[in-house]
């Protein structure tokens, strides 16, 4: 039992240092060197990454070792309509089923992005989007829904990159408006088109975040 939790901490550890942009895309992860950075065996080590692995943030190759996930422009592209339309799916069952306290909850979190982007700090903006995002999730009570979504969580570290691009944070924030006020008046079908043309509208940022890299020298956060 202590191997299996200890394996899951640095499982959750890694995926949040990943998440969060502390590690690169593409970094490769050394059994060794993660054991002695959580000061444990390798082989909680090893289940941690098989973890991450079963997710889609980590990729074990073999012979060629294991790194952080890094994806092509079409498995960018190809995710990104995935998960816009699950997260449709979401926001149409939370404008149906969401309670007067959720739904509070969900504006308190839009708040707290509207503080992020007044304050200039993108970290705090992006901590206050996966809330309002999970949140929304929860409120749509549909736990077969919430099991495929984890899988979404390989793209988070691109929807982070994308964020930092100029005014794409005045204009979420502008899109979870619509999107809110929709799931609030009970209308599933105007809170699903806004949600999908908000995620939609991050593959749209694709063009320029590549551009960026091209600039920055910095292409090898894609394959």
């Amino acid at each position: 039992m202590e191997t299996i939790s200890l394996s899951a901490k640095i499982a959750q550890q890694l995926e949040s240092e990943v998440l969060s942009g502390h590690r690169a895309l593409g970094e490769r992860l050394d059994e060794r060197e993660l054991a002695e950075q959580f000061n444990a065996s390798r082989t909680p080590v090893r289940e941690a990454l098989q973890r991450l692995a079963a997710t889609g943030l980590v990729q074990i190759n073999g012979r060629h070792g294991t790194h952080i996930a890094r994806l092509t422009l079409t498995q960018l592209l190809d995710g990104f309509r995935v998960i816009s339309e699950l997260e449709a799916i979401a926001a149409e069952q939370a404008a149906g089923r969401i309670t007067a306290k959720q739904l509070a909850t969900l504006w308190e979190y839009q708040s707290s992005c509207e503080s992020a982007h007044a304050d200039h700090d993108v970290d705090a903006f992006c901590r206050a989007n996966d809330l309002l995002h999970s949140a929304i999730l929860d409120a749509s009570g549909n736990s077969m829904l919430q099991e495929q979504m984890r899988v979404g969580r390989v793209l988070s570290p691109y929807r982070r990159h994308i964020t930092h691009q100029p005014g794409r944070i005045a204009t979420s924030i502008e899109e979870h408006s619509a999107f809110l006020t929709a799931i609030g008046a009970g209308d599933g079908t105007i809170a699903a088109q806004h949600m999908r043309s908000h995620v939609n509208a991050l593959a749209n940022g694709l063009s320029d975040f590549l551009y960026f890299l091209d600039q920055t020298g910095r292409s090898q956060i894609l394959a």
